[in-house]
C-alpha cells in the first residue's frame, strides 16, 4: 500500500539516527555510564522507540558497533601489500575511530566486552583470516588487530604520537613492516588467542 512506503523510510531513518547517537555516546562516554534515555535524547526520539528497535542497551551496543565497523572487502587486496595498505589507512584523516573507542571503553563491563569480542571476531578477524589463509590464519589476524588497535589508540586517542609525527619519524614504515611480517609468516608459531577459548 502507498502509505507503507513513508513509514518504512521513516523507520530506516530513525534507526540510523539512533545508531549514530549510540555510536557517539558509547565512543565518548563509554558503555556503563551511557543510558538508553541519553541516547534517545541525542537521537531526538522516545526511549521506548530505542527499546522497540533494539531490545536493550546490550542489543543497541552490538548493533551500533557492528554498524561502526566498515565492511572488510578483500576483493582488491593482495596479501603482499596488505601491511602497507593497513598502515596508510590508519594515518588518513578520514579514518573513523568510533569502533575502536567503543571497544576500548567497553572493556570494564563484562557484557559489553563479550559483545565487542564477538563482533570484532565476526566482522574483522574471520574475514581477515580468510584473506591471509594458511596455517594460524585466525591467530595472525588477531595479531594484526592488536597491533593496529594499539597504534591507533596511541596516535589518535592518547596522542603520544600524531599521525604526522608517525610519518616524519618513519614509525608508519615500522608499523607497515611489522604488520607485513605477521602477514607473510604463516609458519610462525602463534598461541591461540584467549587460550583457544571462544568469547562467551
Amino acid at each position: 500500500m502507498p502509505d507503507d512506503q513513508p513509514r518504512r523510510r521513516n523507520a530506516t531513518e530513525t534507526k540510523a539516527r539512533i545508531l549514530a547517537a549510540a555510536q557517539q555516546a558509547f565512543a565518548e562516554i563509554g558503555y556503563t555510564p551511557t543510558g538508553i534515555r541519553h541516547i534517545a535524547g541525542l537521537a531526538g526520539v522516545d526511549s521506548a522507540l530505542v527499546q522497540r528497535y533494539f531490545g536493550s542497551k546490550a542489543g543497541l551496543f552490538e548493533a551500533a558497533l557492528t554498524d561502526a565497523i566498515p565492511p572488510f572487502d578483500t576483493a582488491d587486496i593482495r596479501p603482499a601489500e596488505f601491511g602497507s595498505l593497513l598502515a596508510a589507512e590508519f594515518l588518513t584523516d578520514l579514518f573513523d575511530m568510533r569502533a575502536q573507542s567503543m571497544i576500548v571503553l567497553s572493556a570494564n563491563d563484562p557484557e559489553a566486552r563479550n559483545i565487542s569480542a564477538a563482533v570484532l571476531k565476526n566482522s574483522v578477524v574471520i574475514p581477515m583470516a580468510a584473506l591471509l589463509g594458511g596455517p594460524n590464519a585466525e591467530a595472525r589476524a588477531f595479531r594484526l588487530v592488536m597491533l593496529s588497535t594499539a597504534f591507533m589508540l596511541y596516535t589518535r586517542q592518547v596522542q603520544l604520537m600524531t599521525p604526522e609525527t608517525a610519518v616524519e619519524t618513519k614509525t608508519s614504515e615500522w608499523l607497515s613492516g611489522l604488520l607485513q611480517d605477521v602477514i607473510s609468516a604463516p609458519g610462525l608459531p602463534v598461541a591461540e588467542p584467549n587460550g583457544g577459548k571462544r568469547p562467551q
